[in-house]
């Protein structure tokens, strides 16, 4: 029997698709914002590895994702340099 007292799988699921559909996107921003601080290598490898998923959609996707990836990127920006940039 299970205690009524531990979070079950159902718990745990949600948690985990709140940070994978929330957190993560939401992340992105405030990860521009150091990648933009930091010399490039040593925040490119990082940004690109974990972004991937993000960088494949700014690059491929449909131009309303793009805009809306450059937009959010840009406001986590104090310049407005470029948020992408290929290496």
């Amino acid at each position: 029997m299970t205690s009524r007292n531990k979070p079950g799988v159902a718990y745990w699921t949600t948690v985990v698709l709140v940070v994978v559909l929330v957190v993560y996107p939401l992340s992105f921003g405030p990860m521009c914002w150091v990648r933009n601080r930091l010399p490039p290598e040593l925040s490119w490898p990082v940004y690109r590895a974990v972004y991937a998923p993000i960088l494949w959609l700014y690059r491929g996707g449909p131009a309303p994702v793009r805009r809306v990836l450059r937009w959010y990127g840009d406001l986590w920006l104090t310049s407005r340099s470029e948020t992408f940039r290929r290496r």
